[in-house]
């Protein structure tokens, strides 16, 4: 049992740096693509995965900028939630789990999964607003269309957090006592 616990927390682990270079590289993307079609607007034409905005580039500068520095920051949040996640397998101890260093950091994921729904759910907003206006957006949405799955791991790990922090005090209680 111990061992297929290894292997499950190992094939975890592996599975959460590739999620986490995956968000890197899009983060690093998105943002040399920005930078770049700032300098040659022709590249607005084809940006990062065959995305289009040149419409929105040539209608409205200020729209554009601002699509793409929000989905800059969600990639950026995404990934250093992964990052604290990597930190949490770093730190963890099978035989004394519950620890302060343990507890802040599920403390950080959740923080920042939240920031990461919150930030997703205005862009979401922000994107059928520009809709509305007539300009054409909708590309842009899949770099947050998962802000429910990030509200819903922030309010899990709130809970999870809290527990840790019952378990912590419990067992400072029981080292005290012993």
């Amino acid at each position: 049992m111990i061992r297929r616990n290894d292997v499950v927390r190992k094939l975890i682990h592996i599975v959460c740096w590739l999620i986490f270079v995956g968000y890197c590289i899009q983060t690093g993307a998105l943002l040399f693509n920005y930078i770049y079609s700032l300098f040659r607007p022709i590249a607005a034409h084809n940006l990062y995965e065959g995305l289009n905005l040149a419409l929105l580039y040539t209608e409205s500068r200020a729209a554009y900028s601002l699509m793409f520095l929000v989905s800059i920051l969600i990639s950026a949040l995404k990934a250093y939630v992964f990052y604290l996640v990597l930190g949490l397998f770093k730190v963890l101890d099978m035989v004394k789990p519950f620890s302060e260093n343990i507890s802040r950091i599920i403390s950080g994921i959740t923080t920042f999964s939240f920031a990461t729904g919150i930030a997703s759910m205005i862009a979401r907003q922000f994107v059928e607003r520009l809709m509305e206006k007539g300009y054409d957006a909708s590309a842009m949405e899949r770099f947050w269309n998962d802000s429910g799955a990030y509200l819903m791991m922030s309010a899990v790990l709130f809970v999870v957090s809290l527990v840790f922090r019952k378990g912590l005090e419990l067992q400072n209680e029981t080292d005290l006592t012993v």
